[in-house]
């Protein structure tokens, strides 16, 4: 589906938006970009990426929300059908 593709993208950019924040990111963007990106990716990295946009440590958080993003956009760029 093409708009599959664009909606992909979009959830992705909501997600790199939220890894270069300085402060919290668990909001419903978020959420919803997570959302979007359970079929095409692992539950466990979405899970982590989820975590670490509400820790209270700001290395922590920025770590971890890199981390996880970048995994995201592997596994969906690899693996357009996960599930």
């Amino acid at each position: 589906m093409p708009w599959r593709n664009g909606l992909d993208e979009r959830a992705l950019d909501v997600l790199r938006e939220a890894a270069a924040a300085k402060h919290k990111s668990q909001n419903i963007g978020v959420r919803l970009a997570l959302w979007a990106l359970r079929g095409r990716c692992p539950d466990e990295w979405l899970v982590a990426f989820w975590e670490a946009a509400g820790s209270d440590h700001d290395i922590g958080r920025s770590q971890g929300l890199h981390a996880a993003y970048n995994g995201i956009v592997r596994q969906v760029r690899q693996n357009p059908r996960h599930r």
